[in-house]
């Protein structure tokens, strides 16, 4: 079932939004009349990539007179196309009465289900708000877009950087594992993996294997499996993994806890979302720097006026770079100071 919470930015607040590509030659003004934003999220509130992104999308819209309504297709939980549906067809119902001047989607559910079938094609002349994505691991043109009422945020993971990362702190390593659940977000962040490989060349450590999984059985069985083989261990998406005797999604909390008990070799990190899995090392994709570029397209249009369109598609930059010298003690590793000096994210 889809889920809502709301809540108010203070007119009074003042951010002052750095400019950004072309687009933003000046930071919107404050507005002093209020206005409608919406959010619709893939997945569930208590998920942390969600509560970041709208945390972003927060501070880009500080000051500017917005009214935000957020918004849960809860896509990990409740996987089924019929869910899906269900819960779009509801969130696009109360789009409709709420008359948002701006809709932020996230991730590739919310374009799939919501922002293409109720809402591409319906801005400007036709009376519907502008769109605003983020999260989107898909090629745009699968959605069609960008579009004269889209525009949006790709996503991307910092795989190369990752990979010379693990390398730098453990140069002994010769190969690594990569894993990931059979998502569709996991399919398309590999299939830019590839594409990152075809276009740049090799990354500075050999790939040993190359797995996405279905159920949590068949992920035990290839950690264990790839730590026999394998130097280290990428791990990607493991949030859709689904025990083969429920058919539910097991909790990613308890894939974490099962992956801390049993790894013995290095782990490399991609997500923010996973900060606090115990991994060695990553350069993270910044949910935060998501909504933050999403929400300041959203203050332009809603200070600035005009379509959506007329803004370029953007992709996100930042990576954190984040090491655990807690698990670099466990494995006996030593992480260089210049390194440690370097992360924003030290978890000790």
């Amino acid at each position: 079932m889809a889920s809502r919470s709301c809540f108010i930015l203070p007119l009074s607040a003042l951010l002052t939004v750095l400019a950004w590509g072309t687009a933003f030659p000046q930071a919107a003004p404050a507005r002093t009349t209020l206005t409608r934003v919406c959010v619709v999220q893939s997945y569930h509130s208590e998920y942390v990539w969600c509560q970041n992104i709208n945390e972003g999308i927060r501070a880009a819209l500080r000051g500017a007179g917005a009214v935000i309504d957020v918004f849960y297709l809860d896509a990990k939980r409740s996987p089924s196309p019929d869910s899906l549906r269900a819960a779009a067809r509801g969130i696009a119902a109360r789009i409709a009465e709420l008359e948002p001047q701006v809709v932020i989607t996230v991730d590739d559910a919310a374009q799939l289900y919501l922002a293409v079938p109720y809402l591409m094609g319906k801005g400007g002349a036709g009376g519907g708000p502008q769109v605003v994505f983020c999260g989107v691991n898909a090629p745009l043109g699968n959605y069609g877009y960008p579009a004269p009422d889209v525009t949006g945020v790709r996503e991307r993971w910092h795989f190369r950087e990752g990979f010379d990362l693990l390398r730098k702190i453990a140069p002994r390593i010769r190969n690594v594992a990569v894993l990931l659940d059979d998502s569709e977000s996991a399919g398309f962040v590999l299939a830019d993996m590839r594409d990152d490989l075809a276009r740049n060349g090799p990354f500075a450590l050999p790939l040993s294997d190359v797995a996405m999984l279905h159920t949590f059985q068949d992920w035990k069985r290839a950690v264990l499996s790839a730590q026999d083989h394998a130097d280290a261990l990428a791990l990607g998406l493991y949030h859709s993994l689904v025990d083969a005797a429920t058919g539910k999604v097991v909790p990613v909390e308890s894939v974490r806890d099962w992956n801390l008990s049993v790894l013995r070799k290095p782990t490399l990190g991609f997500s923010d979302a996973t900060r606090d899995h115990g991994h060695l090392c990553g350069i993270l994709e910044s949910a935060h720097e998501q909504g933050l570029l999403a929400g300041r397209m959203a203050r332009h249009l809603v200070l600035r006026g005009g379509s959506a369109g007329d803004l370029p598609v953007a992709v996100n930059q930042q990576g954190l770079v984040f090491v655990n010298l807690k698990t670099a003690e466990r494995l006996g590793l030593v992480i260089p100071y210049e390194i440690i000096k370097a992360a924003e994210l030290v978890i000790q």
